[in-house]
């Protein structure tokens, strides 16, 4: 091999493992909580589409951001947890901003609780 294409191929490499470092250093949790949110919109699938399935949507999301972030790990059970709470909240076909702000105390408290505990 050359000199050249050996350089080449390091400056290359170098660069390719840096960007795949800083993607996963830096957009981790986004991706984690969009395929969770994905998983969720198919259980939650009942709920019919509003503004507010959208803001149910970013609210999940916020909120898995946050948990990966401060703990770096998201359980079955907190998943889980998060799904049966909005079907305890949302039991017909429509979510109201009622509903919403039901399931943001829910999750308000299921944080009290953790770092209460820590």
């Amino acid at each position: 091999m050359k000199k050249g294409c050996f350089l080449k191929s390091i400056i290359i490499l170098t660069i390719l493992v840096a960007a795949g470092l800083y993607i996963v250093q830096n957009h981790l949790e986004e991706f984690f909580s969009d395929l969770v949110v994905s998983g969720a919109d198919e259980e939650l699938s009942f709920i019919n589409e509003s503004p507010e399935k959208d803001s149910l949507r970013t609210l999940l999301k916020d909120y898995l951001q946050v948990k990966f972030t401060n703990t770096k790990e998201l359980s079955d059970n907190d998943i889980d947890w998060l799904i049966d709470s909005v079907k305890f909240v949302v039991r017909d076909s429509i979510i109201t901003r009622e509903d919403l702000n039901k399931i943001k105390n829910l999750i308000e408290q299921k944080g009290y609780e953790r770092s209460k505990k820590n």
